[in-house]
């Protein structure tokens, strides 16, 4: 389904390269590397394709954020922005910097209907959609 829907929205971008699907093993270790169990989504995504090389993460790459967010909220312990970063599983990137992704409350529970943008700059994070489908429909349409 989200092989389909990439390769429909990216005909003309030569530079989405869809990666071979992960094994459940591999998803499982990104989880216990994030901290996090992933939403249904993510896992029956990562499941499908391991990553596009453009907006998707593979599941290396997701595990290498997670570990760069501790290393951040190490360094910067004392700023508000990094009291947050381990509340989020970030899968995607627009490739400016910022990162879309989910997020956990409190009790650690990941918000399966909101998907939101990461941004660096402003050391703040916004929905931008529901679904995985809507993120990556909208992403590819030029709307977020």
């Amino acid at each position: 389904m989200y092989k389909e829907l990439i390769l429909e929205l990216t005909q003309n971008n030569e530079y989405v390269k869809i990666q071979s699907p992960c094994t459940g093993e591999e998803i499982e270790k990104a989880e216990k590397a994030v901290g996090y169990p992933f939403p249904k989504e993510l896992w029956e995504l990562l499941y499908e394709l391991d990553g596009d090389k453009y907006l998707l993460l593979s599941a290396k790459e997701i595990i290498a954020q997670a570990i760069l967010n501790r290393e951040t909220q190490e360094m910067y312990s004392d700023e508000e922005f990094a009291k947050e970063l381990d509340k989020f599983i970030f899968f995607a990137t627009n490739g400016c910097g910022d990162y879309y992704c989910y997020h956990a409350d409190s009790d650690g529970v990941i918000d399966e209907n909101a998907i939101y943008i990461w941004e660096h700059e402003m050391f703040c994070w916004k929905q931008v959609a529901a679904s995985m489908v809507e993120l990556i429909t909208r992403y590819y349409h030029d709307e977020i």
